[in-house]
């Protein structure tokens, strides 16, 4: 019974790597062990869309980029991407991103030479809502991290600002990154990164938080309310990689403090997390990975 984010996650897994399969909500609650309503219900409440809302976009998403890199027909992506008709197609497509897909195509060729934007694009869409999420399990997290010096090139970040309890990060960090990639998406921009949140403030109650994803140059297009651009400077950093459930990104933030401190360097910018696994294409939570970046400045 899917319950939690870790019951979901095989379900998430197996319509990420089918996008253009139609999958009916009684198949996915009997493959999941529940009836209907109780799966739709534990499936909205924990990703945030309805199974419906949530394989409409990805179908969405994948038209899209089919659109970018390829010359398919707009019907033969339609009917690619599980769609009937180039009518409901149109109609949905540009509901989605603001245009319809002949339109989104030649505005967005710029982008079919990009392979990275491309990668990210796929990689980015299944679960953009849940990164940072719990899995609310007791496992204890022992892991020796492999922390390097590395020197970040300046980025130019786009991102919604976001404030909350601790325990609210994964449900706030979801709101600030879907509409930030879907303005990337929409509006063609390349990408650079996966998301990636910075922690700008972090108290004992309350944490301020942006959480977009690094772009090639600042949009020339107006921002909507609530999207913000800002160029971060290029800086040393310490750097390391956790490996499994976000439950022991703790760990990894105080592995870098102790580095740190033993080598004498100060935090010179807010601490970044990059998400490189996404948990919609990847159910095993043992084998995500994420990348923690603390800006460094050494101490007189």
């Amino acid at each position: 019974m899917a319950q939690t984010l870790a019951d979901l996650l095989p379900t998430l897994a197996e319509l990420s790597a089918h996008r253009d399969v139609r999958h009916s909500l009684a198949d996915l609650a009997r493959d999941a062990g529940t009836s209907a309503s109780t799966f739709q219900r534990a499936f909205s409440r924990i990703v945030g869309e309805s199974p419906k809302q949530y394989t409409r976009r990805l179908q969405l998403e994948s038209a899209a980029l089919a659109l970018i890199s390829t010359e398919r027909s707009v019907i033969g992506v339609a009917l690619d991407t599980g769609f009937d008709s180039h009518e409901g197609f149109t109609r949905a497509f540009a509901s989605h991103f603001g245009m319809p897909p002949k339109d989104f195509r030649s505005s967005h060729a710029h982008l079919a030479a990009d392979a990275g934007t491309a990668a990210l694009l796929h990689q980015i869409g299944p679960c953009i809502g849940l990164f940072r999420a719990s899995l609310d399990t007791a496992q204890e997290h022992i892991m020796n991290y492999d922390i390097t010096r590395q020197q970040i090139a300046e980025t130019v970040f786009l991102y919604k600002r976001g404030r909350c309890s601790h325990a609210d990060i994964a449900k706030t960090l979801g709101g600030l990154l879907g509409p930030a990639f879907q303005f990337a998406m929409a509006n063609g921009l390349e990408l650079r990164s996966p998301p990636t949140t910075l922690y700008v403030e972090w108290g004992p109650g309350m944490v301020t938080m942006h959480g977009g994803l690094a772009i090639a140059a600042v949009p020339t297009t107006s921002l909507p309310e609530g999207i913000l651009v800002e160029t971060l400077p290029a800086t040393e950093a310490a750097v390391t990689i956790h490996t499994g459930a976000y439950d022991g990104l703790g760990d990894a933030h105080a592995a870098l403090d102790q580095f740190l401190d033993e080598h004498q360097l100060t935090k010179a910018g807010a601490p970044r997390e990059i998400y490189l696994t996404d948990p919609g294409e990847v159910p095993d939570p043992a084998n995500w990975k994420t990348q923690v970046i603390w800006p460094v400045a050494r101490s007189r």
